[in-house]
């Protein structure tokens, strides 16, 4: 399960999305909904939701996001205290923090560390681009790089493992 953290409209939300068999889970403010299938293109976000069909047009601001869904705009940026958005594994084993999976998939336009290299909790490891918005790829734990899977300009899928940590002794 993947947690973020956002401003919408002035109001902080935590949003968390779960991979289904089929599609995905979200819960946002207590409300559950399953998103059938979706697909990104360069501005546009077309969702699937209970067989009723969303396009969210997303258009980058200085230090923000516009998203226009069914006539109504929203202002979504970063939380003030956090200037990244930051992805929180609350509920996983020790193990599952050691693998640095892509929260969506996109492309590496970014790579800050390489094997061997010692890393701090919440460090910016990799930096991965989808619909021209940069997600940065954090450590969920202070250690050291074990493995990178992945090089800048790798296209990556949602939930593969990019950088393996190891516990320092």
């Amino acid at each position: 399960m993947m947690n973020f953290e956002f401003v919408v409209d002035g109001q902080t939300c935590l949003l968390s999305v779960e991979k289904l068999a089929k599609g995905w889970q979200i819960n946002i403010a207590g409300e559950k909904v399953v998103v059938d299938d979706w697909w990104v293109s360069e501005q546009e976000i077309s969702l699937i939701i209970d067989g009723r069909s969303y396009v969210v047009a997303v258009v980058p601001q200085e230090e923000s996001y516009l998203c226009w869904v069914q006539g109504e705009i929203w202002s979504i940026s970063k939380p003030q205290q956090d200037a990244e958005f930051g992805r929180v594994e609350q509920d996983s084993s020790l193990e599952d923090k050691l693998k640095i999976k892509a929260p969506m998939p996109g492309k590496v336009i970014k790579l800050n560390v390489q094997e061997g290299d010692p890393v701090r909790e919440n460090q910016t490891l990799a930096v991965v681009e989808a619909m021209k918005m940069e997600n940065e790829i954090k450590s969920t734990v202070a250690g050291l790089v074990k493995k990178v899977l992945i090089k800048v300009g790798d296209l990556v899928e949602n939930d593969k493992v990019l950088i393996e940590l190891g516990i320092e002794d």
